[in-house]
């Protein structure tokens, strides 16, 4: 046997080996995958169970927590498990859906879970006719739920069984495959390795081989070129010629098969526009085969063209688009028969195309947006030629054939707006500044509402001067604007009508209610001790719930005055006004062992009531609401900022001029930052009556301030921290 042919036998049997490990790989990694994928679907099974239970847990403990108290919020978790469990049954049942046994489990499962849902709804439409805390029947109810429950976990202790031993079966061979694969590999690597080096040094022969004939072409090559040299200087003048060309030009002959069909082209000639385009130097063209060198030539076409003009002797001259190799190029080739072969010449007109392609697209992005808009645009000239977009004929309903004229444009303008409309345009005319006017249309018998843009133009090419304009369809805009006025005009009697109701109704609740305190008053004072403890505790209660309830009455008409007892903006002095807020919360100061800081602070313009009884209200919260074991202190600080600083520092919009930004930060208890617009609804309290007195409309109060004078209100806290309101008031109202 010969060296190539061992080399051949050796090549063969590795590439056979190297095809058998790769295949037994593959057995193993795709046996392993496949346990992998068994544990994880055994987990998501597992998994999902829990889930089910865990919901049935949670309906079950809701119903619980409704009987106990009667409390429709503890159903809650029921709700969220009558809308979950199905959809987590289904996907149980899914993935046990290959497995006989399991499947029957989980149907088993399933009717258990129905079950238990329409004992608890019996349970729980008893529970709300029954006056009983638990009468027999529901007594039984919550025996027979108990039952079931039992029934289900049993069933479910049977699932997770069966699929834990599935588990641990397909763990133990995962295992046993992760620790015998890394062997095998190693085993089935070293057999072909040494093929591999032997291959290799042989490669390495070859290589060394070629090389040497390499440079003995280069030789031959050098050789053709002297005997060449002879005839370049007759072709010098022609080549100057070519290469100083702005076209590519090229020269091909043919090369037939034993059929005389053309198989390829060799080249001939190439001049320096021709090489560039190519990518290849000169010398790795001439003389070499086209589809060798380019053969992307035959997949685009070029091929068969120059084959189509060597066979027919007629001309061509086309667009070629050249997309290879990164390149995006438009070329503009001619092909000519020459002898048995051809001239091919082209030129660059890819700049050209983008123009075409860029002005295209232009076009239909104008006419895409008219239509999205509802809009179109025109230009007129000195000499009364009109051109139409096509959005303008869209938005007149004309065929796209009307020549465009001021009566065609004019013809659907309402008779009310004519008038209207001429005088504007000739307005323009003459002024030749831009201008804008609203109008109406009638199409199709319905009025429709246009917004007209006109803008004269001058030219800079010394052409004559030119007007654009535009029309806008604003029907639906015009229709939204109405809407909204009619809504807020209802919105603001609605608001007059709730704040009127709340005065009437606050007012004339005093009356009984001083009565109340009143006779209350004399009965624990005349009959104080013919009362026993009992009866006190009773007045007493009593007496505390009217004083609660005359404080909320005197807050609701304070919040409904807010808006009605408005005076005339003066100009405050807003240290003032707070030293006077400090000295009217005193007393509570004195009962709370409290402290107030006051820093600089700016002027508002404002209702002097209003503004006092806002501050009034932030600072003695910032003294109520403090840490028992802390002394309250309030510190109140100001600055101005702009309408641009608003923005950037509180992420608020702000119009143009100053604003007066005043803080009112405390030591208190604070309080989740999720509750920082709850607490500004009216009647809305973080802590119960026993631990902070207060109505819970303070701070409704104060936001209505705020608005009053087009001001914002935020809040920052922390509980056990503290807590700061920041007023941002303008200045100049």
């Amino acid at each position: 046997m010969t060296k190539d042919s061992l080399s051949k036998v050796l090549f063969w049997t590795v590439i056979i080996i190297l095809i058998s490990v790769s295949l037994l790989t593959y057995r193993n990694l795709s046996k392993y995958i496949g346990e992998v994928r068994s544990i994880r679907h055994s987990n998501r099974v597992l998994k999902t169970l829990e889930i089910v239970l865990s919901s049935l847990k949670d309906a079950e403990i809701g119903q619980r927590g409704y009987q106990l108290t009667r409390d429709t919020i503890y159903l809650d978790p029921y709700h969220l498990s009558l809308r979950t469990l199905p959809s987590q049954l289904r996907a149980l049942d899914s993935l046990v859906a290959d497995e006989t046994e399991q499947s029957k489990r989980v149907d088993t499962l399933q009717h258990l879970a129905q079950n238990q849902f329409d004992v608890i709804s019996k349970i729980l439409t008893n529970a709300r006719k029954s006056s009983l805390f638990m009468d027999r029947y529901e007594s039984d109810l919550i025996m027979e739920a108990k039952n079931n429950m039992d029934n289900l976990r049993g069933i479910a202790s049977r699932i997770r069984s069966a699929e834990e031993k599935v588990f641990r079966e397909r763990e133990s061979s995962e295992t046993d495959l992760r620790n015998i694969a890394p062997i095998y590999l190693l085993i089935y690597g070293l057999v072909p390795m040494a093929g591999l080096v032997y291959l290799f040094t042989r490669l390495l022969d070859g290589l060394e081989s070629r090389r040497r004939a390499e440079e003995k072409l280069k030789e031959n090559i050098i050789e053709v070129r002297k005997e060449a040299a002879l005839r370049e200087f007759t072709q010098m003048t022609l080549r100057s010629i070519l290469d100083n060309s702005l076209n590519g030009i090229m020269a091909f002959r043919t090369i037939r098969n034993e059929r005389n069909q053309i198989e390829d082209f060799s080249w001939i000639l190439a001049n320096t526009i021709s090489v560039k385009a190519s990518g290849f130097a000169e010398e790795q063209l001439i003389g070499k085969r086209l589809l060798a060198t380019m053969p992307e030539t035959r997949s685009d076409g070029l091929f068969d063209r120059y084959c189509q003009a060597v066979e027919t002797g007629v001309p061509l001259q086309f667009e070629h688009h050249r997309a290879n190799g990164g390149l995006d190029q438009w070329l503009n080739v001619t092909v000519v028969k020459l002898e048995d072969g051809c001239i091919a010449t082209f030129s660059d007109i890819t700049e050209k195309k983008l123009q075409d392609s860029l002005f295209e697209e232009r076009a239909l992005l104008l006419n895409e947006a008219e239509g999205l808009a509802t809009m179109g645009s025109w230009k007129w000239t000195e000499k009364d030629n009109l051109i139409w977009s096509d959005g303008l004929y869209k938005v007149f309903k004309k065929e796209r054939g009307v020549q465009p004229s001021w009566n065609s444009f004019l013809e659907n303008v309402h008779p009310d707006d004519i008038g209207l409309v001429s005088e504007f345009v000739s307005d323009i005319v003459v002024r030749q500044v831009p201008a804008k006017l609203d109008y109406r249309i009638l199409l199709d018998n319905q009025i429709h509402y246009f917004s007209m843009s006109m803008k004269p133009m001058r030219a800079d090419d010394g052409q004559s001067p030119y007007i654009l304009g535009a029309v806008v369809d604003i029907t639906d805009m015009k229709a939204y604007e109405n809407q909204l006025k009619q809504y807020t005009s209802e919105l603001q009697r609605s608001n007059q009508d709730l704040e009127q109701f709340a005065f009437v109704a606050s007012h004339d609740l005093q009356e009984p209610l001083r009565k109340i305190r009143v006779f209350g008053d004399r009965l624990s004072t005349k009959f104080h001790n013919e009362l026993d403890t009992v009866g006190q505790d009773y007045i007493e209660r009593m007496q505390s719930a009217a004083a609660r309830m005359q404080s909320l009455i005197q807050d609701i008409l304070a919040f409904s005055q807010v808006s009605r007892n408005i005076e005339a903006y003066e100009n405050l002095n807003m240290r003032g006004l707070i030293d006077e807020v400090v000295d009217d919360l005193g007393a509570q100061m004195r009962r709370e062992h409290g402290t107030v800081r006051i820093g600089s602070l700016p002027n508002v313009n404002g209702d002097r009531a209003q503004i006092k009884r806002l501050f009034q209200n932030l600072i003695s919260n910032g003294l109520k609401f403090h840490k028992t074991q802390e002394k309250p202190l309030v510190e109140v600080s100001g600055q101005k900022l702009k309408g641009t600083q608003v923005w950037q520092q509180f992420g608020k919009s702000g119009t143009a001029g100053e604003y007066a930004v005043i803080s009112v930060k405390d030591n208190g208890i604070g309080f989740d930052e999720k509750y920082k617009e709850k607490i500004f609804n009216i009647f809305q309290r973080l802590h119960g009556r026993t631990e902070y007195e207060g109505t819970g409309i303070g701070l409704s109060i104060c936001r209505k301030i705020v608005a009053n004078h087009k001001g914002l209100i935020l809040t920052k806290s922390e509980e056990n921290v503290g807590s700061e309101f920041i007023v941002i008031l303008p200045i100049d109202n």
